[in-house]
């Protein structure tokens, strides 16, 4: 008798003879409860993807740390050397970054971001990935060599083509002389050589331009101060032992990427966890045409119910027994929904079936978690299990009362005799 509540739910789930408009309507809601599970997998995964591709994209400009100045703008050149000390095995990259006018010989300028960094900043981040030419230059027929944004490029139609390469003139204001006494005098120039081309972002693109360290120094006049400092932490150092050993006092802190890139980061947690829910709400919906066939189900089973009250099966067994159905349908839907979200996913990684053309990635970015996967086997039992076994606790009660106040009464008859005339 224990088991009997799990074999009647099976054999109302998977009966061969019987094939009925009630199973068909749960073989129905099995499709579309497994339906929605692989899409929660696939669209879970790929906002998983994108997050990824954001990583990638921001860590090529980007050391997965920083250290930069709590106030102004500079740190002195002495703090790089004890960061390195601090910090065994860490690879410790200088930066200036500052705004300049960008221009051709004869052409209209543009505001750009000059970075000024050297071959260190390529060990600490993934530089030479968006390089054109592959690897990071810094001299070029004996001038500084400019590595252009993809969007600078093209704003100033110039090529970095071999012989061709253009020359070009940056401009920055220099400190404590006014524009409007001083006018061109105001600027300090200087010629550069575009050489390469970086690629990242459209963002990135649009105003990055990369300098060489010493002559972006130059340029800006930071002898002796540099922005930043990115650094490639040695393996197995967390951010708070890192802080803790560099005691950086109050004119510097450390900076992590994902601090960062912050904002990025939580709207797409937040995109991501909106679309489960909404999804979670149509699970919700296609668990009400499960609980529509149990209805049913209990209405053509009535005498089936009367038969096994009268061999001693109790109402809770019943209770359990409809809804361990409830339970398997939606089991058996999100299992296959699973398995088909998870080979739907694996698919698109290895195979790319979903390309983009002209985009910063090749196919659309997808990553599997496992515990996306437990969340929506999760979701799916609890609706299915909540649902089925509150509706069928009502039902089960309401079909098997008349029978428990019937022999109620004989008992109580049996007990009480009818006086005798």
């Amino acid at each position: 008798m224990v088991l009997l509540p799990l074999r009647l739910a099976r054999r109302y789930v998977f009966s061969r003879k019987s094939r009925n408009l009630i199973h068909v309507i749960s073989g129905i809601s099995m499709f579309v409860i497994g339906a929605v599970a692989a899409a929660m997998v696939a669209v879970l995964s790929a906002f998983n993807g994108i997050g990824d591709v954001v990583e990638e994209l921001f860590g090529t400009l980007d050391a997965e740390w920083a250290v930069v100045p709590t106030e102004g703008a500079a740190l002195p050149d002495t703090l790089g050397p004890w960061i390195e000390a601090a910090l065994p095995g860490a690879v410790v990259a200088p930066v200036v970054e500052e705004q300049a006018v960008l221009r051709r010989v004869d052409g209209e300028p543009v505001v750009v971001t000059v970075l000024g960094i050297d071959a260190r900043f390529a060990e600490a981040t993934d530089l030479e990935r968006g390089l054109m030419g592959g690897a990071w230059q810094e001299v070029w027929a004996g001038a500084p060599c400019a590595t252009l944004g993809a969007g600078v490029r093209n704003r100033l139609g110039v090529s970095v083509d071999g012989s061709q390469a253009a020359v070009l003139a940056l401009g920055a204001p220099i400190r404590g002389k006014s524009l409007a006494r001083s006018g061109e005098r105001a600027f300090r120039s200087r010629q550069v050589v575009a050489c390469d081309v970086l690629s990242v972002n459209a963002d990135i693109d649009a105003r990055s331009v990369l300098l060489p360290l010493d002559a972006a120094r130059d340029l800006f006049d930071r002898a002796g101060h540099v922005s930043r400092y990115e650094v490639r932490p040695p393996d197995g150092v967390d951010p708070e032992a890192a802080a803790a050993l560099l005691q950086l006092g109050p004119e510097a802190r450390l900076r992590t990427r994902a601090e960062k890139n912050r904002l990025i980061h939580a709207t797409n947690r937040a995109e991501k966890w909106a679309t489960f829910l909404i999804l979670s709400f149509i699970l919700v919906v296609a668990a009400f045409n499960v609980m529509a066939s149990l209805t049913m189900l209990i209405l053509d089973k009535r005498e089936d119910i009367a038969v096994l009250q009268a061999i001693g099966l109790t109402g809770s067994a019943l209770e359990r027994a409809f809804s361990l159905q409830g339970l398997i349908i939606h089991a058996v839907g999100g299992g296959g929904g699973l398995l088909a979200g998870i080979l739907l996913v694996l698919g698109q990684t290895h195979f790319g079936w979903l390309a983009l053309e002209g985009s910063v990635v090749p196919h659309y970015p997808v990553r599997l978690a496992f515990g996306d996967v437990v969340g929506v086997f999760a979701v799916v039992m609890c609706v299915g299990g909540l649902g089925s076994a509150l509706m069928v606790r009502v039902l089960v009660r309401r079909f098997t009362q008349p029978a428990r106040s019937a022999r109620a009464r004989r008992v109580w008859r049996a007990a009480h005799p009818a006086p005798r005339a």
